[in-house]
C-alpha cells in the first residue's frame, strides 16, 4: 500500500493545493466532474510513470521530472478555471507554494524521527485547510486572481529557486549532502520563503484593490469638477440669452394684438422661464448643480423639494460641493426613475446647520433590495468593477473636512445624511 502511495502522493498534493485554490476563483461549468475526472486521470498517469520509469535522482533528469508536474499542475487549472493562461499560471503556484509548505514541516517531522502516518497526513490536512481559509479564499477578487506580470513573475521566480533548492536538497547528486539539522534549518527557511511570498500576494491584492478604488475616486471626481465648469459655463450662458429673449418678448407682443401670436410667445416665455428660475442659495457651486439637477428632474416628471442655505457651504471648495451633490442626486434620480409609481418620484434636499455642525440631507424613494459593504450600498449595476464610486467619492469628499456620512434605507426611503463641522474662517 504504502508503495502504491508514494507513486502518486506528490500528484495527490499539488492537484489538492491547486483545487484549494480554484474553489474560490471563477470555475468552468461542471467544475467538479472536470476537478475529478482529470485528476483520477493525472493520478493514474503519474502511478504508471513512477512504476515504469521511477523517479530520476542523477543529472539533469530529477529536474525535468519535476518540473512536468508543475506544467500539469497549470494545465489543470486552466482546464477547471474560467482563466486565462496567466491566471492559470498563478492559481498553480499558489498550489504549489502552499504544498511545498506542507512537505517542508512534514520533512521535519520526518527528519526528527517521527514515523506516524497519521500525524503526516494531519501536517498535510491543516495546513492546507489554514491557508485556504487565510489565503485562498483572499486572493481572488470577484472570481479573477490579479495575475499581472509584476505580481507572476516574482512569486513564480521565488517558488522556482526554492523548488530547485528542494530538489538538490532530496537528490543523490554529489555534493549537496547535508546533516540532520542542516537539512532541519533549510526547511525551516524554504517553507518561510513560500510563506512570505504568499502573504505578499495578499497584501499586495490588498493593495491593488485600494489603489483602483482610489483610482476610480479621483477619476468620479475630475469628471465632476470638470462637468461643474462645463455646466456653470452653459447656464451662464442661458441666463444671458433668456434675459435678453424676455425683453425680446415683450417687445414683439407690444406691437401685436394677434391671439395666436399671443399664445404662441406665452408658450416660449414660459419654456424660457423653466431655465431662469434657478435656485439662489447663495453659493455658486451649488445653484449651479441644483439647477443641472432641477431641469433633469423637470423633463422627466420627478419632484424635488430644496431647502438649503448655500452661504453656509463657503469653507469648501466648489469643486468639492459640485462632487457631493453631484453624485448624490445622480443616485438619487436614478433610483426614483426605476420606480413604476410616478407619484413617488420624489427627491427631498435639506442642508441645516446647527451647532457648528452641517448637515446634509438627501432623501428618495426606491425599489431594489440594498446591499452594503464597508457602510455604503453597492451598486445595483452590472459591471461593478468601473461602477460605484459615487458613493466613495461622496464619502472620500466629506473625510477631507472631517466629516461622517451615513446611509439608512428603511421603508423603502432611501436616506443619505452627510454630517461636517463648519470651519470658521481664521481672522
Amino acid at each position: 500500500m504504502m508503495a502504491f502511495w508514494d507513486k502518486i502522493s506528490y500528484m495527490v498534493q499539488i492537484l489538492t493545493a491547486c483545487i484549494i485554490f480554484a474553489v474560490p476563483a471563477r470555475r468552468r461549468s461542471h467544475f467538479a466532474v472536470r476537478a475529478w475526472g482529470s485528476a483520477v486521470a493525472l493520478v493514474a498517469c503519474s502511478y504508471f510513470v513512477n512504476l515504469y520509469y521511477g523517479v530520476p535522482e542523477n543529472g539533469a533528469f530529477p529536474f525535468t521530472y519535476w518540473a512536468f508536474y508543475i506544467v500539469v499542475c497549470i494545465m489543470f487549472a486552466k482546464f477547471v478555471l474560467d482563466a486565462t493562461w496567466q491566471q492559470a499560471a498563478y492559481c498553480a503556484v499558489c498550489g504549489c507554494g502552499m504544498q511545498h509548505i506542507a512537505f517542508d514541516i512534514y520533512l521535519i517531522y520526518q527528519i526528527s524521527g517521527g514515523e506516524s502516518g497519521l500525524i503526516s497526513l494531519l501536517i498535510y490536512v491543516v495546513i492546507y485547510l489554514l491557508f485556504y481559509q487565510f489565503f485562498a479564499k483572499k486572493l481572488p477578487e470577484k472570481g479573477e486572481f490579479a495575475a499581472s506580470r509584476q505580481a507572476l513573475f516574482p512569486i513564480a521566480t521565488i517558488i522556482l529557486l526554492v523548488w530547485i533548492l528542494s530538489i538538490l536538497d532530496n537528490s543523490a547528486i554529489a555534493g549537496f549532502e547535508a546533516g540532520m539539522w542542516h537539512r532541519i534549518i533549510y526547511r525551516v527557511i524554504d517553507g518561510l520563503c513560500c510563506f512570505y511570498v504568499l502573504w505578499v500576494q495578499i497584501n499586495q491584492k490588498e493593495k491593488m484593490s485600494l489603489q483602483r478604488e482610489l483610482d476610480g475616486i479621483n477619476s468620479a471626481w475630475r469628471q465632476q469638477k470638470k462637468q461643474y465648469q462645463v455646466t456653470s459655463e452653459t447656464i451662464e450662458s442661458i441666463n444671458r440669452k433668456c434675459h435678453d429673449l424676455k425683453h425680446q418678448i415683450r417687445a414683439l407682443r407690444e406691437i401685436t394684438d394677434e391671439k395666436e401670436k399671443e399664445e404662441y410667445f406665452n408658450e416660449i416665455e414660459n419654456d424660457i422661464m423653466i431655465y431662469d428660475t434657478a435656485l439662489n442659495t447663495g453659493n455658486k457651486a451649488l445653484d449651479t448643480v441644483m439647477m443641472e439637477k432641477g431641469l433633469f428632474c423637470k423633463n422627466h416628471g420627478i419632484q424635488w423639494s430644496c431647502m438649503a442655505d448655500g452661504t453656509k457651504l463657503d469653507f469648501m471648495k466648489l469643486e468639492d460641493i459640485y462632487a457631493i451633490f453631484g453624485n448624490a442626486l445622480d443616485n438619487a434620480i436614478a433610483a426614483v426613475l426605476d420606480l413604476k409609481e410616478p407619484e413617488k418620484r420624489v427627491i427631498s434636499v435639506k442642508i441645516i446647520n446647527q451647532n457648528s455642525l452641517l448637515m446634509i440631507q438627501i432623501q428618495n424613494y426606491y425599489e431594489n433590495k440594498l446591499h452594503f459593504e464597508g457602510g455604503l450600498p453597492v451598486t445595483t449595476k452590472k459591471n461593478k468593477r468601473d461602477h460605484g464610486y459615487g458613493m466613495k467619492s461622496i464619502r472620500y469628499t466629506a473625510e477631507k473636512y472631517n466629516g461622517t456620512i451615513t446611509v439608512n434605507g428603511e421603508g423603502n426611503i432611501f436616506m443619505l445624511q452627510i454630517l461636517i463641522p463648519v470651519q470658521r474662517p481664521s481672522a
